[in-house]
């Protein structure tokens, strides 16, 4: 009969391309993240030189730069990186450490001579270090600029409670709640505030 007559599909081949497009696309996985991508690096030695774990190893990304004590299985992640870059890759030795007081009390530049400790047992380094320190100067208008700020965000603030009784409000609501002393206090204190009544 007219009802059990069955109709062949018409294969995508055949629709328009707009059609098979569609039709194709709907069987795609859909990309969990559609954001920026994000890279993960991992430098590892060949096994040609042995990199030793008092080495650092630094890797440059666009303006990105991360820096670590060499691991192999360590990963850098670098967030957001957006088109095909090149990644710089540099190796550092820790050859020494000094230590030096900074003080920003001190008026004017400071000088001092320090020697450079070795690491590990690695010979001890043939060179000294001379480090300056200054405090950095604060002019008194910038100084001014942020007293005058701060007075003003202090002064809107203070109309802005006022204007809403907002000290008032919160003083009789802590008033009655420490003279009730409820299980709810939480509950009685919006209550309070949004002006319902008490149980």
């Amino acid at each position: 009969s007219r009802h059990d007559r069955s109709i062949p599909s018409r294969p995508c081949i055949d629709a328009p391309p707009l059609e098979r497009w569609s039709a194709q696309r709907r069987h795609l996985p859909v990309p969990a993240n559609r954001g920026t991508p994000a890279m993960e690096l991992r430098v590892e030695d060949c096994g040609s030189v042995g990199l030793s774990a008092d080495c650092y190893v630094g890797i440059r990304v666009g303006e990105v730069l991360k820096q670590g004590r060499y691991e192999p299985n360590r990963l850098y992640h670098f967030p957001n990186v957006d088109r095909r870059r090149t990644a710089k890759i540099d190796i550092y030795k820790h050859v020494g450490s000094a230590v030096v007081a900074v003080d920003p009390e001190l008026p004017g530049r400071n000088e001092q001579e320090v020697d450079v400790a070795p690491v590990g047992g690695a010979p001890k380094p043939e060179f000294r270090l001379k480090v300056c320190s200054q405090a950095r100067a604060t002019t008194d208008a910038s100084k001014e600029q942020r007293e005058a700020k701060a007075k003003t965000l202090k002064s809107q603030a203070k109309d802005y409670l006022t204007k809403h009784c907002i000290e008032d409000k919160l003083s009789e609501a802590v008033k009655s709640l420490l003279k009730d002393q409820p299980a709810n206090p939480m509950e009685v204190l919006c209550r309070t505030l949004l002006g319902g009544e008490l149980p």
